[in-house]
């Protein structure tokens, strides 16, 4: 297989807990996955709280975090939102390099995403600020660690052309593309999450048109089966990849956002890598139950109707007698999907939605 495949832990709401993220991580190192980056919206010290430096106690986390990953033969990577640096990039240029630098010395990560997504357009010629920052980063990176070969994403402001992000952002400049693309070196990848923020399909030729227009093969944020957004956060994704074939090759790498739930992922993230294998959909579908099975102790037979329901209704569809069934089944089961499945149903990862993807 050509095309890498990865996951971009890029959700709002709930944090993974440790132990969560490590399982997860666990999970995915024999499906045909080769990285893991760590991006999560409410870190702070990666997004709201950006310009400030690492505590010590994020340096040791990142860097167990990192063991972690290398002991699982994954690739490990940070993205960082650094908010408002185009309005001031003369001062804050630096303080973002100088946070790299912290994060290649002494967690040693193997990528570094520089993610402008959810970030509001200060001014019509963003894309050329943030082409600029992006290009200062490599230079950085090339100049100062050309051995390690760090791997540099950039996800831009308008990371599709779903008309969602205009309405959020407010219009994208007409030569937004143009501007972000201008002098990029081609081992810069960028991000592109399909024709939609939440893409239902892929298309090899979506694909095409898109590297036909950045000059390079770009790297998909699958939003699937994430489920942060005001729309879909009663939901809890278990069936399939679909609609991604004949893709391989003509993207450079796939990275997935998985769920706030971070065991109940699973099951969706696995099929991916069969996507890129061309296999069928029948194939693909009975994988998935064998995956559940995995999570559930061979006992997915019990509940397989309430996960299917919550896949595609969302939990408000279940009846109170539904649940209380529901919650019977998962008591029976006992594993730590199970037990995830009914904080899900006690609401414990309930949040506000605060992204833009619905």
């Amino acid at each position: 297989m050509e095309t890498t495949l990865g996951i971009i832990e890029g959700f709002y709401g709930r944090p993974y807990s440790a132990e969560d993220r490590k399982s997860l991580i666990r999970l995915i190192s024999s499906k045909g996955f080769s990285y893991y980056i760590y991006a999560p919206k409410n870190d702070r010290s990666l997004r709201r709280d950006w310009q400030q430096p690492f505590t010590k106690e994020s340096i040791t986390f990142f860097r167990d975090l990192k063991t972690h990953c290398r002991k699982h033969n994954l690739k490990f990577g940070i993205g960082i939102s650094p908010l408002a640096i185009s309005e001031h990039v003369d001062k804050l240029l630096k303080v973002l390099t100088d946070k790299i630098d912290v994060l290649v010395k002494e967690a040693d990560i193997d990528i570094i995403s520089i993610l402008f997504d959810d970030i509001k357009l200060y001014e019509s010629s963003e894309g050329k600020a943030q082409n600029y920052i992006v290009r200062k980063v490599n230079k950085h990176l090339k100049e100062n660690y050309k051995d390690k070969k760090i791997r540099l994403i950039f996800c831009p402001t308008y990371y599709t052309f779903d008309p969602i992000l205009d309405k959020v952002f407010g219009k994208r400049p007409d030569d937004y593309f143009e501007q972000i693309v201008k002098d990029l070196d081609k081992n810069i990848e960028i991000f592109w999450t399909g024709s939609k923020v939440l893409s239902k399909s892929i298309t090899k030729e979506d694909i095409e048109s898109i590297n036909r227009l950045f000059d390079r093969k770009v790297t998909i944020w699958d939003n699937y089966p994430v489920n942060d957004g005001k729309n879909i956060c009663t939901k809890i994704y278990t069936r399939e990849f679909t609609n991604r074939l004949n893709l391989d090759g003509t993207v450079l790498s796939h990275a997935i956002n998985p769920m706030t739930e971070p065991l109940l992922s699973y099951a969706a993230i696995a099929t991916l890598p069969l996507c890129y294998k061309n296999k069928t959909p029948d194939v693909i579908s009975k994988k998935r139950l064998q995956l559940l099975d995995e999570l559930f102790d061979g006992k997915t037979a019990s509940i397989i109707s309430y996960l299917n329901k919550i896949n595609d209704d969302g939990k408000d569809a279940l009846t109170d007698d539904e649940i209380k069934d529901f919650k019977k089944h998962l008591a029976d089961i006992n594993t730590k999907a199970s037990q995830e499945l009914l904080l899900y149903l006690d609401n414990y990862y309930s949040f506000d939605p605060a992204c833009l993807t619905s």
